[in-house]
Parts: structure tokens; sequence; C-alpha cells
């Protein structure tokens, strides 16, 4: 089986940006949050999480589910990344983490709409449901500068607790306590797999981009 680390998976994605090389790039992440990467399909249990996007238009963001693949569509659009972005390398020095993981959830919660609203209420830029928001001291869930703050202490608080950003997303997903049940360890949800290969390909995305 091919395992390419993350150092490999960041010279993929490089390519596949610069030079518009048509590649699809997989991903296994194991019951302990460990990353595996390939270039092909290894076998059933590989997701694919990055693709090439040259047909979409620049304002798209697309996520596509069949036979349990999450394929991710690469957004184009900078210009909302790029109002928020100093409020998010703020969020991201107060809470020692990285910017292009902040940018990664963003980009899959609410694709920056700051009045994002979800059919289970979550609210925001960060989609904080409002027991979470009370939490963390926010008054207005749709106050940009709030909910990026809230949602990356609250980001940081759960890489605390559970070491590795992919179950720190299943918390962020389908809750801190589901986490726990299951002892450390991403639910098998296909909901939360599918969000957590979405993240994760954003954020390999955002780390060789932004």
């Amino acid at each position: 089986m091919i395992q390419k680390c993350k150092t490999r998976l960041l010279l993929l994605v490089s390519l596949l940006l610069t030079n518009n090389v048509c590649a699809d790039i997989y991903m296994l992440v194991d019951k302990k949050g460990n990353q595996h990467f390939a270039e092909r399909k290894v076998d059933s249990t590989y997701r694919l999480i990055l693709k090439s996007d040259s047909n979409t238009s620049s304002n798209s963001f697309n996520t596509q589910k069949r036979k349990n693949v999450t394929v991710i569509h690469i957004p184009r659009n900078k210009k909302l990344q790029k109002k928020y972005h100093p409020i998010i390398v703020q969020a991201a020095r107060k809470y020692n983490l990285e910017s292009s993981f902040i940018h990664a959830v963003i980009t899959a919660e609410s694709s920056y709409q700051y009045n994002a609203v979800s059919s289970a209420g979550a609210q925001g830029l960060m989609q904080l449901m409002p027991e979470t928001a009370l939490r963390f001291g926010v008054n207005d869930p749709f106050d940009p500068k709030q909910s990026i703050h809230a949602g990356s202490e609250y980001l940081y608080k759960l890489l605390q607790e559970f070491k590795s950003k992919e179950l720190a997303l299943a918390a962020y997903n389908a809750g801190e306590g589901t986490v726990r049940r299951y002892n450390k360890q991403i639910p098998p949800y296909p909901e939360t797999e599918q969000y957590i290969d979405k993240v994760m390909g954003f954020y390999w995305y955002y780390r060789n981009s932004l």
C-alpha cells in the first residue's frame, strides 16, 4: 500500500495549482487519526480529496458526493478570503493555530458567507451552534470577528484534547461527546468522514496558496 507523507501531498498540490495538472489526490484517515496519501485509489478505504477543477467558474464552491467519495473542487474566488484574512491571522496567532486551517474550516462551513445559517441552526462564518457561541462569549454570531475568534478558540481547545486535526474536526462536526464515546476515534458517520476529508483538502490547498 502506498502511503504519502504530508510533504509529498503539498508538492502534489503545488503541481496541480501551478501547472494545471489533471491530478487526483487520495487520502485515508485511519482509526487513530493518521493520514495516508496516494496519487491513485489504492483500495476502497481511500477517498478522493483533491481534484483539478479547470472547468469550474471562479465563483463556484462545490462538493460532489458519489459512492462514499468526497470530491473537492478547489475554490478560485479570493475576494472574501482576502477580506477576512487579517482577522484570521490575528486569531491564528492568539490561539496558536495555522491560518490555513482556520481558512479551511470557514470554507467548508460557510464559504465565507458571514450571515450563513444551517438547517441545524449553526450560524455565521464558522457555523457556531447557539450553545457554542454562548460558551465562547459571542453576543453576535454574525459578526465576523466574533465568529472567527470563537471558532478558533474552540478548535484550539479541541486540538488540545484530541491531539490531531482530524479528531478535532470530527468533534467540531459531530460533537465532542460523540468523539469521546468512540474512544477518541473518528465516529463512523459518513457525513463526518466526508467533512474531515473536505476540510483537510482545503487545508492543504491553503497552505500552498495563501
